[in-house]
């Protein structure tokens, strides 16, 4: 299980490979390529080298706004679910509170997601064919 931190690296590291225009450097992609098989054995390491790749000039803006922008929003949700009645919003939408208060807390992707991305020829490719398929 990843803790906030290390979900917001792999978030933003994806988000960025999505909205990179071209596919990443070789050795880059291969790098990245080392990281997606490792993730699930080694998630520690994994996000570490991943934090390490997005210093990487060819992604690096890209990370630090995705990055700033999932930490923006998951304040402004923390913020609000201390203003929340979840036992009331779960009652009109007939959802338990349990499920309502985490849906604000859940990572967008899955691991076997993550890890499909990361392992793919073409992580930019994968990333934004995976984003595209979750709007």
């Amino acid at each position: 299980m990843l803790n906030h931190l290390q979900q917001v690296t792999i978030q933003a590291f994806i988000t960025a490979l999505a909205e990179l225009d071209a596919p990443l450097p070789a050795d880059l992609q291969k790098q990245v390529n080392q990281v997606g098989a490792i993730l699930s054995t080694q998630t520690k390491r994994a996000i570490d080298e991943l934090a390490e790749l997005a210093k990487h000039a060819y992604i690096n803006q890209l990370y630090l706004q995705a990055r700033s922008n999932i930490q923006t929003e998951y304040h402004t949700q923390e913020r609000n679910l201390k203003h929340r009645n979840p036992q009331k919003e779960s009652e009109t939408r007939n959802t338990p509170p349990y499920i309502t208060e985490n849906i604000a807390k859940a990572p967008p992707l899955d691991l076997e997601k993550q890890q499909s991305i990361l392992q793919a020829s073409d992580s930019v490719k994968e990333a934004q064919k995976i984003r595209r398929g979750l709007l």
